[in-house]
């Protein structure tokens, strides 16, 4: 099993469980590696899970997170998922509904910059009073 880091998390509004959580699961440092692992959590707390690999060759792109999402949930809403994990089927029309991001607590990790790019280099000159002379 991999290990999987937290990427996108969301809310929607079903027509029979009410406000469920859906989070976004994916391997790799920022979110792209494949596979990737829906969970939809009820109020109740009934738990839905969804993976998605993307073995098929396709003449379109790799769904993206969203659209994986949407996807997701509208196979859970049809009732799969429940009780036994079920893969994202590109066939199935994605969920037409609102979608409300859910943003962490935690605080995002600092950008990284090269040593040796010339942006890193360059400080910005620090404001200083004028010199006696100069007034």
């Amino acid at each position: 099993m991999q290990d999987y880091d937290s990427c996108m998390n969301f809310t929607f509004s079903s027509p029979d469980a009410g406000v469920c959580t859906v989070k976004l699961w994916a391997s790799g440092r920022y979110g792209f590696s494949l596979p990737k692992k829906v969970d939809i959590v009820t109020p109740a707390g009934d738990t839905a899970t969804f993976f998605y690999y993307n073995r098929k060759f396709r003449l379109t792109a790799e769904l993206s997170n969203r659209a994986i999402v949407k996807i997701a949930i509208a196979q859970f809403l049809a009732g799969a998922g429940r009780g036994e994990p079920a893969e994202v089927d590109h066939d199935i029309p994605p969920y037409e509904g609102a979608l409300t991001p859910v943003r962490s607590n935690t605080p995002r990790a600092p950008l990284r910059v090269r040593p040796g790019k010339s942006h890193a280099r360059l400080r910005p000159q620090a404001q200083r009073e004028p010199a006696w002379a100069d007034q």
